[in-house]
């Protein structure tokens, strides 16, 4: 095999083949050509390269190769090395990133695109695949990847689906403007919806989503997305959104609003001013703001969404802290979506905190740390108050045996003050002073067995109260609960069992407090928390609270949960005696058949004795495409004339269908049920 090197112009040009020669600056190879450029890879039966006019000639058997990701193969081919452009004849090409091929006769390509006639367009195998587009004209832009096709005709396997005179989609992932998947459904009360999102990324620093939609019998809207980084530790969102009923659909469903509108405004950002004050320092801004004049804002913003949330909860957070101090300031504001008017709603704004990590003094073995808290609540109407506290716990600790038991003593201080506004009290203060001391003692130990290995922890946390006075008034149920601490033990174990290979099989919790004077039955609640991984792919969990007082459960939440390659089942139960809450949820997906699953989920008040929420379905992923189907039912809620909180119970069919890498449709077909106060 004989080498050959030659240098063009433009670009460098290196052939190799069994035979090569030059002719007054012309190349001829023949006998497994193999073309080498800046960009290109290239084999051959036979190449012709004029080194003049840089035209490069290949014949039979051709396969190209353009940058990393472009494979090609072609009868013939005449590309101008110079310019980037040229004729193929039986073109066929694949694009690595997109998993798209074109097969077509004839194409012409420039610098910037391919151009081409009659041909066709697929994600799926070559032979019989499952979805293919045909088209008379089409354009493959180079430097954008996008492919625009004239005349398509769509097809799913040999059967026809429908006509489009012009259609264009990307063939990679790169942000872009452009129309997103669309969604549809239909609801028997709303009609026909539609939404046609719209989205615009002109920069990488910053993009925008619009997402106008309507319903055909109940109105129409217009929500908005911004989303940006205007630093390499931070994002922000800013999202904004308005829907207009129609009157007639207003009125026969007793809505509060005939408008539903409403904003919201998110900002995570790290190293805002730690960077002030040095290495050491780290800091934090969280800005969560929302604003709505009804739930509805919600639930409109996309077919079948339901918001279950009653307090819609706007936030900043902002903190600043070092190996030794922490700063915070904090706010929360709060909309009741149940109520006509947000006046009586209790706003925290701010609280402002300083806590001292813990940190030696004397000794090393003697420990301290400070927390103090400042608390603004208040509202329109109703009674407001400033909460400032103070806590300051010093423990001494120590160890014998060989640390086998530990000990330590500590002396805790804590210090409240508040003051009212709003509405006339008989003293408009309220101020708490606590002194109490805390002895622990606690031992862990563990052991390696043959075929396990155990960890096992014990240990007593005696509280003795010193001094407690109260002046003024204590509102102790509206505004932060005072901690009272009375003359307790509290037996604490814990117990953790790892198999040979190091996995840890179960956990084990166990706490039993006991006071000596009734503060409120000398038993307190038992609280016990077992984690079992029953297999690698079983798992077990209880957190319970047992009172002695009343002989039963006041608390339960359980997990069973199993996950492998072939599917899941997660169950859970969650039982809260003082909030009245008794509630189980059940979700499987069983993955047994080859590219295509069946799952469901089940959410079941099991104290109101009501199906909350159901759903089954299907899916369905091959290589070049994908669809799930769905049915369902759940309860959606909403705000009437009266400002009563309603709901609606809704069932429907939901299904979703995606192409590889054109994208999909969304649809929704559903009827409403009922309505019922909340």
């Amino acid at each position: 095999m004989l080498p050959l090197f030659l240098t063009a112009k433009m670009q460098n040009v290196e052939f190799l083949a069994k035979n090569i020669k030059d002719e007054n600056g012309t190349v001829f190879a023949d006998g497994g050509v193999v073309v080498y450029s800046e960009r290109y890879l290239m084999t051959a039966d036979k190449v012709r390269f004029d080194g003049k006019t840089k035209d490069l000639e290949l014949f039979g058997n051709i396969n190209m190769f353009r940058d990393s990701d472009e494979a090609a193969r072609s009868d013939y081919l005449l590309i101008n090395m110079e310019k980037d452009s040229g004729n193929f004849e039986n073109f066929f090409l694949f694009n690595q990133g997109s998993k798209l091929w074109v097969n077509c006769g004839n194409v012409s390509a420039t610098s910037e695109s391919y151009l081409t006639n009659k041909a066709i367009v697929s994600s799926c195998n070559v032979e019989d695949p499952d979805w293919k587009i045909t088209f008379t004209s089409g354009e493959l832009n180079k430097q954008s990847s996008f492919l625009h096709l004239y005349n398509a005709l769509f097809y799913a396997g040999g059967l026809p689906v429908f006509y489009l005179p012009y259609f264009a989609f990307p063939t990679d992932d790169t942000r872009r403007t452009g129309l997103l998947r669309p969604e549809v459904g239909y609801e028997k009360d709303e009609g026909l919806f539609y939404k046609q999102p719209l989205y615009i990324a002109p920069y990488d620093a910053w993009d925008l989503e619009i997402d106008p939609q309507i319903r055909m019998d109940r109105g129409h809207g217009f929500y908005g997305a911004f989303r940006f980084v205007d630093s390499p530790y931070s994002n922000g969102r800013f999202t904004a959104g308005i829907f207009k009923e129609k009157n007639a659909y207003a009125s026969v469903e007793d809505l509060k609003n005939s408008k539903h509108y409403g904003y919201s405004f998110s900002y995570d950002r790290s190293r805002l001013l730690s960077p002030l004050f040095g290495n050491n320092t780290e800091d934090g801004l969280m800005i969560d703001l929302k604003y709505l004049n009804d739930i509805d804002y919600l639930n409109l913003q996309e077919s079948g969404s339901n918001n279950f949330d009653r307090l819609v909860t706007s936030k900043f957070n902002y903190f600043l802290s070092d190996e030794s101090d922490y700063i915070g300031l904090y706010s929360k504001y709060f909309i009741d979506t149940d109520q006509s008017s947000n006046d009586y709603t209790l706003q925290e704004i701010p609280t402002l905190q300083y806590h001292k990590f813990s940190d030696s003094i004397f000794a090393n073995n003697f420990q301290y740390s400070i927390d103090a808290q400042y608390h603004n609540y208040y509202r329109k109407t109703g009674l407001e108050a400033q909460q400032f506290e103070f806590q300051l716990p010093a423990t001494l600790y120590w160890q014998m045996f060989d640390d086998i038991l530990h000990f330590s003593i500590s002396e805790n201080i804590y210090l409240m003050r508040v003051n009212y506004d709003g509405m006339p009290l008989k003293d408009n203060y309220g101020q708490y002073f606590r002194n109490y001391h805390a002895l622990s003692s606690y031992t862990d130990l563990a052991k390696a067995y043959e075929n396990f290995f155990h960890k096992i922890y014990f240990g007593a946390e005696y509280i003795i109260p010193s001094f407690e006075k109260q002046k003024g008034y204590l509102d102790r149920d509206e505004f932060v609960p005072i901690n009272t601490e009375a003359e307790q033990i509290a037996f604490n174990f814990k117990q953790y069992f790892y198999n040979s290979g190091g996995r840890k099989i179960l956990s084990h919790a166990m706490r039993q407090p006991y006071y000596f004077e009734n503060y409120d039955y000398k038993y307190a609640p038992f609280e016990n928390r077992i984690d079992l991984d029953i297999t690698a792919f079983l798992s077990l969990s209880n957190e319970l609270q047992y009172s002695h007082k009343g002989g039963d459960i006041v608390k339960s939440v359980s997990y069973l949960s199993y996950e492998n390659s072939i599917g899941n089942f997660y169950l859970s139960h969650t039982y809260n005696k003082d909030e009245d809450n008794n509630y189980a949820a059940l979700s499987a997906e069983s993955k047994i058949f080859k590219n295509s699953s069946i799952f469901g989920e089940i959410q079941y008040d099991i104290g109101e004795s009501f199906m909350k929420a159901w759903n089954i379905g299907f899916a369905q992923s091959k290589n070049c495409w994908d669809y799930k189907i769905v049915y369902k039912e759940d309860i959606a809620p909403k705000l009437t004339s009266s400002g009563k909180a309603s709901s609606v119970g809704k069932r429907g069919i939901y299904l979703l269908f995606n192409l590889y890498p054109l994208g999909g449709v969304k649809y929704e077909y559903s009827l409403a049920e009922s309505s019922k106060d909340l």
